[in-house]
């Protein structure tokens, strides 16, 4: 969902992405800034090193980054900002908190949700797993292109007022719909 999304920034804004070592990086302007948007070249589970580097070149510290991902905890589609905090078991997320050194990373999330078994969330790790790379259904396709979408907003919003102000904007309201009953889903749903 992350790279889903910096890919929309740049087309949305013009830039095309070029590889440089182990991330594809492209330049937008936003509000009178420039943002550096960047994909790792690597899995996922190992993409921590090579946003640390790229930090690094660029001079940038943990508060300056805005880091997109997927999010098993929320409702398809929904989309959420926190200053920082733990990796979730999101193990891309901790790759890049280890390699940062420190958990004070902002970040933008995108729920994808978890499945369910009689309304209660499956935790089995490799369940997860096969259901995570399973094609989602139309309408669930739907509710992750429009959180990709929200997400892309969110993150120009954060560029344009601020984090907080994001956070008031965007974590609050309904998700645009789909997998299964996660976190802010309606009751019984």
């Amino acid at each position: 969902m992350g790279a889903r999304c910096v890919a929309l920034l740049a087309r949305r804004h013009g830039a095309a992405f070029k590889r440089h070592g182990r991330v594809d990086r492209a330049t937008i302007r936003l509000s009178g800034r420039k943002l550096h948007l960047i994909r790792p070249r690597a899995y996922m589970n190992e993409s921590g090193p090579p946003v640390a580097a790229e930090a690094r070149r660029r001079g940038l510290d943990r508060a300056q980054l805005l880091l997109v991902y997927d999010d098993l905890d929320l409702q398809t589609g929904r989309v959420r900002l926190r200053p920082g905090g733990g990796y979730g078991g999101n193990r891309g997320v901790k790759s890049v908190l280890d390699a940062l050194g420190g958990t004070d990373v902002p970040r933008v999330r995108v729920g994808i949700d978890r499945p369910y078994d009689d309304g209660g969330p499956v935790r089995d790790p490799d369940r997860v797993a096969s259901w995570v790379l399973a094609q989602p259904t139309p309408a669930e396709r739907r509710a992750l292109d429009a959180g990709v979408e929200l997400a892309a907003h969110a993150v120009e919003y954060a560029v344009a007022h601020g984090l907080e102000a994001a956070m008031r904007h965007f974590n609050r309201g309904d998700a645009p719909g789909g997998r299964g009953a996660g976190e802010n889903a309606p009751p019984g749903g």
